[in-house]
C-alpha cells in the first residue's frame, strides 16, 4: 500500500474518479469543476458516515 492510512487512500482515489467522472460527464470547464468537486464530496463525506456507522456495531 502506497499510503499508511486508509482515509488518504479513500480521499486520493475519491479525487481521481471525481475528476474522470467529470471529464467525461461535463461539457464546459465550470460545469466539470463544479461536478467534481460536488462527486469528490459526496464519497468522501459518504465514506466517512458508512465508517462512522461501521465503527458503531463494533462497540
Amino acid at each position: 500500500m502506497i499510503f499508511k492510512s486508509h482515509l488518504v487512500s479513500m480521499i486520493v482515489y475519491a479525487f481521481f474518479v471525481a475528476v474522470v467522472l467529470a471529464l467525461l460527464r461535463r461539457g464546459e470547464k465550470r460545469a466539470r469543476i463544479r461536478y467534481a468537486l460536488f462527486l469528490f464530496l459526496i464519497m468522501v463525506g459518504g465514506a466517512i458516515l458508512f465508517g462512522w456507522l461501521m465503527y458503531l456495531f463494533t462497540l
